[in-house]
């Protein structure tokens, strides 16, 4: 039986070389059964979903296959790259070959859920902001136990793959991917003690915002208003997001490579 391989490709990159390349390749091997695919919702019985593009479009299929245990393998065609097995160099080949491993990494995911009732999945982090530009009170709790108050921007709650996301920017620490835990992080908080603090992952993180509304942002991709005293719950999720493996799997390496890409740190071997 032919792997059933579904394709998503960001838009301004349908176009691309390499895209063009791979699914040639892809095809002319015939142990695979294409579907080029424009929404990640519609993907249902695929073996694997294929993406051409970068970061958020990979956290934006992740999302819509989690329920379905569907792994997804990417080449980067974007900026940074950070989820992406392949750059736009790799050989062809070398994909045709990924696609027919088993070998897979598992991620974290967060469950996300709003005093509303909207419930959601994230592979990277939620972000609770103002809708003004003033500081916000977020009261946070861990197992119903009051940590702390932050007047602040917001606040951010990661997954170990979103620490080096947003929250990394916004002076948080970075987690090994394995490393069973969250990160709860306050932005630009207007104080000297309020600082990053990580939790097991068995834990339930309240984010209780007082006095306004505020902005909820989850995997910087979808966007909910909390009322006045609105209150998001974050714990981990049931469903993992699922990666295709070539191999080459060292986080470390990856992470000075992409961290110092703009730098002037490189990656030595040795």
């Amino acid at each position: 039986m032919k792997k059933r391989i579904a394709v998503i490709t960001k838009e301004d990159m349908k176009s691309s070389d390499i895209r063009a390349d791979i699914l040639a390749d892809i095809q002319k091997d015939g142990g695979f059964s294409l579907c080029i695919c424009d929404d990640a919702s519609k993907i249902s019985d695929e073996d694997v979903v294929l993406i051409f593009g970068g970061d958020g479009t990979v956290l934006e299929v992740v999302r819509a296959v989690a329920e379905k245990n569907i792994p997804v393998l990417c080449v980067n065609l974007g900026n940074l790259g950070f989820l992406a097995e392949y750059e736009k160099s790799v050989k062809s080949q070398d994909v045709v070959n990924a696609l027919k491993s088993s070998d897979l990494r598992e991620r974290m995911m967060l469950c996300v859920n709003l005093s509303s009732g909207v419930s959601e999945r994230a592979l990277n982090d939620v972000v609770i902001r103002s809708l003004s530009s003033r500081p916000i009170y977020i009261d946070v709790y861990v197992d119903g136990k009051f940590v702390d108050s932050y007047h602040s921007d917001g606040a951010i709650v990661s997954s170990p793959t979103g620490s080096t996301a947003y929250s990394l920017s916004a002076g948080g620490p970075i987690l090994a991917p394995d490393v069973y835990a969250f990160v709860i992080n306050p932005i630009c908080a207007h104080s000297l003690h309020s600082r990053p603090l990580v939790v097991s992952a068995d834990s339930i993180v309240e984010m209780r915002v007082k006095g306004e509304c505020a902005c909820v942002c989850v995997d910087g991709n979808t966007t909910y208003t909390l009322e006045k005293g609105g209150v998001v719950t974050v714990k981990k999720s049931s469903k993992t997001a699922k990666f295709v493996c070539s191999g080459d799997d060292d986080f470390y390496k990856k992470l000075l490579q992409k961290m110092n890409r703009w730098g002037t740190t490189e990656c030595t071997e040795g």
